[in-house]
Order: structure tokens, then C-alpha cells, then sequence
């Protein structure tokens, strides 16, 4: 009896590892073990064939949110349910490091930080204090052209934190001896903790090594002078330049009256905001440093590996924005179809846009995995950069519907669905683009993109020689691994993109 149960179980031992050779036979490395479907063929759902939730959305309007106190801020206040848990409370900036004049490098990034850190001017009690009798924190983030502080609380609470947001931004502590102090760091994270955030330690080396400031920080140690603070400070807190979102269970003409209280005698600027800078892309086959090499490596001590491959732009037109958005969405698909469900070499492989007003910026796939996992995982991104690019590899229109509806059903219906999301976009799309016109017609825009429009801008956006891919990792282990699949070696890569 044993025997044949011992027989039994040989038998089906047999047949699997026969379906697993089957699987992983001699073909043209398109599949794995229980996988046989070619990259890009799948059976996904276009957006329009899952079962709708509610028939329409419509989004807020801006110009009824709209408010105007008497000192000339404005504010855009969106009124949700009363059932709602929370009320978020933002105030936008129009500040960035395309916005820093000669000799304000850094500026931006300190102002941001003594913004959220140190309170309003002569304020009785700290900062950290009133937070916590808030139970709330300041969410600051800086981008190239736009920056914010936000802040959610319990709607009882919701006076005390707009009076405390009006005072910081109106008010702030430009203590001169901390100014001194202050140092510019390093710009980057260690790479310990995945691919996101602009701290990714291979963007900030990427950006450094194709273009530097302002695409990339200010130089790590950059000292910022008392006088570049506050010239930045005096264009960009005005009272017409910073803009107020306010969303949540509030009645409107109580936060108006908050608001004109809050703003009286706050002086205004009454004159055009200056234009941010755009970044001038240089040829990226040669970088800032005139090396003739689209490769650069960086010891890091780490698990994994961590990848950057990008290039700079300089602006975007207008009509190029949206089929630039909908091939950012196709592209990201394509990358981690090649990566992680097809190979199995990252949990993620993405690709980003600038989300600048003028579209200027880094376009740039991240990525990263285990030592072995490295160099294919720049090999397969950049083919598929490259096929992307290729006027012969078309883009259907399947993979076009998918963006479209991931555009604008998750991506811009989601940023003004609920009233404290609403309120926040629409402060912050007011201060990077000047209105939000941009905003309401996005999802039109959109909708419109066909495949040929991604083709088109893939063909002039997406060149791979003018990529430039920077590892950050253990070298050494990277170098000496050989993934048992894919055995792609780092050195070959090298050797490959270090050719002028």
C-alpha cells in the first residue's frame, strides 16, 4: 500500500516538473512557471466594462468655492457633508526652486522649513504645542514650482487651526541666527525604503548628473543669506499670493468671517507673480560634468539596488500635456508587465512626468530590487523605453482607454471628490498655474488622446540616448550577482552606456 501511494506521488511529482519545464522551456523568455501569456496580453478590464458606481461626477465649481477678503487672499472654501469625520486646512505657495533668484538658492527649501517648524513671530507658544492641542500635524511639501502646508482636524477645532495657518504664512519666524545656521543637506534619503519621494537618493544623484540646480538641490553644506529669505518671503507670502483651501463640515460665512478677521491689513503685492524659471535641458549624452556616459554607478551601503533612468525637459506645450500624461500611465503599465509580472524582478517599475506648470522638469522611471535583480531591471526598462519609442511598435487603443479612464476617474475625479481634497487642489492649482482653467479641462483633454497622439509624443519625448541610468546599491554584490533567469551583468550594461 505504501509503495503504491510512494509510486502515486512519484507519478505527480513527474507531472509537475514536466508542466514546470514545459512552462520555462527553450522559447523566447516570454513566460515563467505557471505564466504563458506573452507581455501585454492580458485580460484586464477597460475602465468602461466595470460595473459603474454613481452615473456622473461633477466636480465642485471654483469660481461658487471662490472667496476674496478684503486684503486681496483668496480662499476656496468647499463645503462637505456634515458626516464628514475631518476639515483640511491648506495654505498654497507659490514657492520652489524654479521660483529662487540669483543667490536665493535654497531659499525655498529653508523658508518651507521654518514655514512648518518654528511658528508664527513672537507667538507665546510653540508651534509644536498648538499642534498638539490640535491633535494635528503640518503636512509641508515642497515642489520645483509650488509648495504647501496642510492640516487636517476635527471640525470643532477647525477656527483655532485656520487662525494658526493664516499666522504662519502672514507671520513668520525668519529668525536671522537660524537662517546663518542653516545648511543645505544632501538632498536624498538612503535608499532604504523603496523608490518614492523626491528624497529618492538615484533622482537626486540623476538630476545632479544631467542637469544640477535647479533640477537638482542646491549643493550639500549651500549656506542661505538672511537677505535671500526674506526677498523670497516678501514675493511669495503676500496676501495675494498665498491661497487658501478650506474643505469640510464648515458653514461657509462662518470661515469667510474667520478668514476676512484673520487677513485685515495683511499686505498685498498687486503686482504679477514673476514667471518661474525654466530648466534649459543640457545634452544629457554628456551631462553637466561633460562625462560622454549615460551610466553612473554609486556605492551604497544596502540590500538592494536602486535605479534611476531619466532626462530633463525644458517646457511642455500645452497640447502636448495631456497625450504626455496618458503615455506616463501606458508606459508605467508596460514597465512593471516586464518587470514584476513577467520576470518577477521588482514590486514596482514606474515612470513619472513633471507635474510643473510649464511641464518643465524630469521625466524618469524608478525602480529597484535585490543585487541580482539590478541589471536586468535596467536592461528590460530601457527596451522598453526603446520600444515605446520605436515608430513601428504601435500603442493600442486598449492600453490608451485603460489611461484615460485611470486619468480621470481615479486620478482627477479622486483630487476633487471630497470636499477636503477639493479644496486643497484647487489652492494649490491656483498657485501653480495662476487659475485652475488647467484643472476643470483636464478631463476633456484627456479623453480626447488617442493612440496616435501617444505615439507621436513618445516618438519626440521618449529618444533612450538621451536617458541617462544611475545604480545606487552594494556595487560589489551587484556586480558579482547573475539573477539564475535573466543573467544580465552590470558591467555589460556599463560598458554599453558609457559609449559616447
Amino acid at each position: 500500500m505504501s509503495g503504491r501511494r510512494s509510486r502515486a506521488r512519484g507519478g505527480v511529482v513527474t507531472v509537475l516538473v514536466m508542466g514546470i519545464l514545459t512552462g520555462c522551456g527553450g522559447d523566447s523568455g516570454d513566460s515563467l512557471p505557471g505564466r504563458s501569456r506573452p507581455i501585454l496580453d492580458h485580460d484586464w478590464p477597460n475602465p468602461d466594462e466595470i460595473a459603474p458606481g454613481p452615473a456622473a461626477f461633477t466636480p465642485p465649481d471654483p469660481e461658487e468655492a471662490l472667496y476674496e477678503t478684503s486684503s486681496g487672499a483668496l480662499a476656496y472654501i468647499v463645503t462637505g457633508t456634515p458626516a464628514a469625520p475631518l476639515v483640511r486646512l491648506t495654505a498654497a505657495l507659490p514657492l520652489g526652486r524654479l521660483h529662487e533668484r540669483e543667490g536665493e538658492a535654497g531659499a525655498s527649501a529653508l523658508l518651507v522649513q521654518l514655514l512648518a517648524t518654528r511658528g508664527p513671530a513672537g507667538a507665546s507658544d510653540p508651534l509644536t504645542l498648538r499642534l498638539a492641542e490640535l491633535g494635528a500635524s503640518l503636512g509641508p511639501v515642497e515642489t520645483l514650482d509650488a509648495a504647501h502646508l496642510s492640516l487636517s482636524v476635527l471640525p470643532e477645532d477647525w477656527r483655532e487651526a485656520l487662525e494658526l495657518l493664516v499666522e504662519l504664512v502672514r507671520n513668520p519666524d525668519l529668525d536671522a541666527t537660524t537662517i546663518r545656521e542653516y545648511r543645505a543637506s544632501s538632498g536624498y534619503d538612503m535608499p532604504m525604503a523603496g523608490i518614492g519621494g523626491d528624497g529618492f537618493r538615484p533622482k537626486v544623484e540623476l538630476e545632479r548628473r544631467i542637469h544640477g540646480y535647479p533640477l537638482a538641490p542646491p549643493d550639500p553644506g549651500t549656506m542661505v543669506s538672511p537677505d535671500a529669505v526674506l526677498a523670497l518671503a516678501s514675493r511669495s507670502l503676500a496676501a495675494d499670493r498665498v491661497i487658501f483651501g478650506v474643505g469640510g463640515p464648515v458653514s461657509r460665512a462662518q470661515v469667510e468671517e474667520v478668514l476676512e478677521a484673520a487677513t485685515r491689513g495683511w499686505a498685498s503685492r498687486d503686482e504679477p507673480l514673476p514667471e518661474p524659471s525654466v530648466i534649459e535641458p543640457t545634452s544629457t549624452a554628456t551631462g553637466t560634468g561633460g562625462s560622454a556616459t549615460r551610466f553612473h554607478a554609486v556605492d551604497v551601503p544596502s540590500l538592494e539596488g536602486w535605479i534611476a533612468i531619466g532626462r530633463a525637459v525644458g517646457a511642455v506645450p500645452e497640447p502636448h500635456r495631456a497625450a504626455l500624461s496618458v503615455l506616463r500611465f501606458v508606459l508605467a503599465e508596460r514597465l512593471n508587465i516586464a518587470a514584476r509580472e513577467m520576470r518577477g524582478l521588482a514590486n514596482r517599475d514606474d515612470f513619472e512626468i513633471p507635474v510643473t506648470a510649464s511641464g518643465t522638469g524630469l521625466l524618469l522611471v524608478r525602480t529597484g530590487g535585490r543585487p541580482e535583480a539590478v541589471a536586468p531591471l535596467v536592461r528590460y526598462s530601457l527596451d522598453e523605453l526603446e520600444r515605446m519609442h520605436d515608430p513601428d511598435a504601435p500603442v493600442s487603443e486598449a492600453e490608451v482607454a485603460r489611461a484615460r479612464g485611470w486619468l480621470v476617474n481615479a486620478v482627477w475625479r479622486r483630487s476633487l471628490e471630497l470636499a477636503t481634497s477639493a479644496s486643497e487642489t484647487l489652492a494649490l492649482e491656483r498657485a501653480r498655474h495662476g487659475s485652475t482653467d488647467h484643472l476643470m479641462g483636464w478631463s476633456a483633454m484627456v479623453q480626447a488622446v488617442t493612440p496616435d497622439d501617444v505615439k507621436a509624443i513618445a516618438r519626440e519625448y521618449l529618444d533612450p540616448s538621451t536617458f541617462v541610468t544611475v545604480v545606487a546599491g552594494p556595487l560589489e554584490r551587484i556586480r558579482a550577482a547573475r539573477h539564475p533567469r535573466w543573467p544580465v551583468a552590470l558591467d555589460e550594461l556599463e560598458a554599453e552606456l558609457g559609449r559616447p
